[in-house]
């Protein structure tokens, strides 16, 4: 597939016209279908990786399992003892595969309140781990432990999604790790009670960003929006870093996960994931 140029982002808080929406939302669906048509076909795996576990210590760490919501969604395995202990002294990133291209993000817990995401960032990396996959998957479930020990949507009186263009704060943090690590595209998780309070996807005014919603949107049956520009969101903001971008929603109540909303956003995952045809 052949992308142009990425376009100048539209100005703060600017809702895109009925047009932009038309064309980006066409430009994904005609990749969808030249895609499925095509076969939708996978390359060979990969060689087994068990997944190696990190710490962002720029970012604040957190006794994530006083959440007890996380805590009671989750089974204990090594993994995830692991990724707990890690999360006391900064942001966990978890690394699935061999560091070969594509190189995928996953964040979750840009709002500590909004758990599914997190529990289901958790519940891929133990179905990942040891499989070969064809590139590598970074996985950031917690992106402010603090915020997700205190089952709170600010990290410090900051909404996270909102200053991501400011240095120092974990967003900022993210975007800065994954240009290090080259990242070839990155996915937002997030949990929604209010706007847009139904599942979704959300695209930036670029085709590779429409391309990839669009697909989630149709595998997924989540419904397609496009995003009122910010800077300060983390998706504007890696965006911005020229990494290619989308938010994932999915509708729950703050400060709690059900069995059902936890495996709509796994699912969102997963097919972020088979999209870049890492799985």
């Amino acid at each position: 597939m052949i992308f142009m140029d990425k376009i100048k982002l539209p100005i703060e808080g600017k809702l895109p016209n009925g047009w932009e929406i038309k064309y980006y939302t066409l430009m994904g669906k005609f990749y969808y279908w030249v895609r499925i048509l095509g076969g939708d076909k996978r390359v060979k795996t990969g060689e087994l990786q068990e997944a190696d576990v990190k710490i962002i210590e720029d970012i604040p760490g957190g006794l994530v399992l006083k959440n007890t919501e996380i805590r009671d969604h989750l089974p204990e395995t090594p993994l995830n003892s692991e990724i707990f202990e890690v999360a006391k002294n900064g942001a966990p990133i978890i690394k699935l595969g061999d560091g070969s291209k594509p190189r995928v993000m996953l964040t979750a817990g840009v709002h500590g309140n909004e758990l599914p995401p997190q529990i289901a960032a958790l519940n891929l990396v133990n179905d990942l781990n040891g499989k070969g996959l064809n590139g590598t998957v970074y996985v950031i479930p917690f992106t402010a432990p603090q915020a997700s020990a205190q089952n709170s949507k600010l990290h410090e009186k900051d909404n996270l999604n909102l200053v991501a263009d400011v240095p120092g704060t974990p967003t900022n943090t993210i975007v800065n790790v994954a240009g290090e690590l080259k990242i070839d595209a990155l996915a937002d998780f997030h949990a929604t009670s209010t706007h847009p309070a139904e599942n979704s996807v959300i695209y930036l005014l670029d085709i590779k960003s429409s391309t990839m919603a669009v697909y989630i949107n149709k595998k997924t049956n989540s419904r397609l929006l496009a995003h009122i520009y910010n800077p300060g969101t983390l998706i504007a903001a890696a965006s911005n870093h020229n990494i290619p971008t989308i938010l994932c929603e999915v509708e729950s109540p703050d400060g709690l996960a059900t069995e059902s909303s936890i495996q709509y956003t796994y699912h969102q995952m997963k097919v972020f994931l088979e999209f870049h045809r890492v799985i």
